[in-house]
């Protein structure tokens, strides 16, 4: 039976000499890395959203290699080329199908695309509950601006410390207990790269890592994939994945007067389409009009699309480009299929671009992946002045139909670059509690009179939610029942003379005690309940427990 192994490697942060060291490249004795094999992943990242830094700090360019969904996961065996670099000083933000919460050992990892342990290219990381106040893991760093003074010995709480394939594991106990920090419920991570010779650490010691001397289009931290180790209740997602949403590829769908029926009985036919993913109805709207006995059928709200090329792209007769998103593409890639939406200000009288549950209960919006089309994009990037913007608002409505809250975001905002600018982004909705619906609508400083100049097209995809107020995942004896194949308990701990080993079970075990070197301290087959002698040690140590089936690690303190 294959192993399972549950890392966790907790540190005191102050207080280590300006020689400390932790553990070393992969393979080599008391690594902690994690594998990207690792049968103790649960779920790779659903999302991520990039903001690029440079190519070099002599340079305004910024690092173009890979795309955001490259970094979704999971990593293909010796892949090293899927990755998305984010260049000097960049930040990745990661989003996921369900919370990580803090459970035994490490509770996820994050991994790089080092071709090998002699340049390594790290990052900070940060995780949030809400999307507004982020924590960041206390990096520590006995790094010199030296060959091997860019050694995995010389890092601790950074990632891309180890090569290709192996994650460093992060545990959300080491960081500090805040009110704004739901360790049991982490939606969200944040990658920052480090900026080689300029970032300190925890304690303000220079951070030295692998760096290009001249500019290169892959400059800084190249993510490759963060993993779940602990994972909470998962939540419901629309992702347009689930079931044949179009019979081609690079095609859009509209709803129009021959592919649904239309109401009855009134003096305007309304045609109208259910798209439902994951429980939730994405409606599309048509209806007909009459110009000098001429019918034409306007079509709006919304409607599934794949595009990935809008000059070829096959359609309804209309310009692709409406239809596609900016990034030309769904947020898991090229093929995948998300929805498009176009907003009336003029057609008031429909009820438009409103997202409810299938059997009509109330929900909990946690977040939805927004984009502007290509073809509004390409209208404000084509203006010369570059002054423009266009923003989306979520309105969530009550049973009543009254409103609960609204959340708005930038798509795009030429006039200082703010907004996902063309690519996915993450529209935090959990701010709106329970609704009964959630409405969305566009608002742009191009307009006039009659209202808003810029194509007032958008895109959606993966909409998250949850069918009742998030609960609370974790605390204690959560993690222990994460590994039904070995559990332990160790104690007194912190300990002084002797340590007591308790297993559940009665079966044999390995107990091996490490120093923070990732040094063989002490080894002992152990069963039930058995002593370790520790009068001799002292400081803080990793203790791992093995037996046929599993790995525990745990920290030992001793005084």
């Amino acid at each position: 039976m294959m192993k399972k192994s549950i890392f966790i490697l907790s540190l005191l942060l102050l207080g280590f000499g300006a020689k400390a060291q932790w553990d070393g490249d992969a393979g080599t004795e008391g690594c902690l890395a994690v594998s990207q094999s690792s049968s103790n992943i649960k779920a790779w990242a659903k999302g991520v959203e990039v903001r690029r830094g440079k190519q070099h700090p002599s340079v305004e360019t910024l690092a173009t290699y890979g795309k955001p969904y490259d970094a979704q996961g999971p990593i293909a065996e010796g892949d090293n080329l899927t990755c998305v670099s984010l260049g000097e000083g960049g930040e990745a933000l990661l989003t996921f199908d369900r919370p990580i919460v803090n459970g035994e050992g490490f509770d996820f990892a994050v991994f790089e695309n080092a071709f090998n342990a002699s340049f390594l290219e790290l990052a900070f990381v940060e995780v949030s509950s809400d999307g507004v106040h982020f924590f960041r893991f206390p990096a520590q760093t006995t790094s010199s601006n030296s060959q091997e003074g860019r050694r995995s010995t010389n890092y601790y709480n950074l990632a891309g410390k180890y090569e290709m394939g192996w994650g460093v594991g992060f545990d959300l106990s080491e960081l500090a207990d805040d009110e704004n920090l739901d360790k049991n419920n982490i939606r969200f991570v944040r990658i920052v790269d480090v900026i080689d010779g300029v970032d300190a650490d925890v304690n303000g010691n220079i951070i030295y890592d692998g760096y290009n001397a001249t500019p290169t289009y892959s400059a800084g931290f190249d993510l490759s994939g963060v993993a779940i180790l602990n994972d909470g209740e998962p939540y419901s997602i629309a992702d347009f994945e689930d079931g044949s949403w179009l019979s081609q590829a690079n095609t859009y769908e509209l709803t129009s007067d021959n592919n649904y029926t239309s109401t009855e009985g009134t003096e305007t036919p309304v045609y109208y389409k259910e798209h439902i993913s994951g429980g939730l109805v994405f409606p599309g709207l048509a209806y007909a009009m009459d110009y000098g006995g001429y019918t034409y059928v306007m079509s709006l709200s919304f409607g599934a699309s794949n595009i990935t090329d809008a000059t070829t792209a096959t359609g309804n007769g209309y310009s692709n480009e409406y239809y596609a998103s900016a990034s030309q593409c769904g947020l898991e890639g090229e093929g995948n299929t998300y929805m498009q939406a176009y907003y009336s200000e003029a057609d008031s009288w429909l009820k438009q671009n409103n997202v409810y549950m299938e059997n009509d209960s109330s929900f909990y919006p946690q977040g939805v992946y927004v984009v502007s089309s290509l073809s509004a994009y390409n209208y404000m990037n084509n203006d010369p002045t570059l002054d423009g913007y266009l923003s989306i608002t979520a309105t969530g409505l009550d049973d009543n139909g009254e409103t609960v809250g609204q959340v708005t975001k930038y798509l795009c905002n030429f006039a200082d670059q703010t907004g996902n600018m063309g690519e996915w982004s993450y529209m935090n909705l959990a701010s709106l509690g329970e609704v009964k619906e959630v409405v969305f609508s566009l608002e742009s400083n191009y307009a006039n009179d009659y209202g808003m100049l810029v194509p007032a097209y958008y895109c959606l995809d993966h909409f998250v939610y949850t069918t009742s107020a998030r609960r609370t995942q974790g605390g204690e004896g959560y993690a222990e029942s994460l590994d039904k194949d070995l559990k332990v308990r160790v104690y007194p701990n912190p300990a002084s003379q002797y340590a007591v080993v308790s297993l559940s079970s009665g079966d044999k075990a390995t107990a091996q005690v490490y120093d923070l070197q990732g040094r063989l301290i002490l080894e002992k087959e152990i069963q039930s309940e058995s002593t370790l002698d520790v009068s001799h040690l002292h400081g803080t140590y990793i203790l791992k427990i093995t037996n046929d089936t599993a790995t525990i690690s745990k920290k030992l303190i001793i005084k």
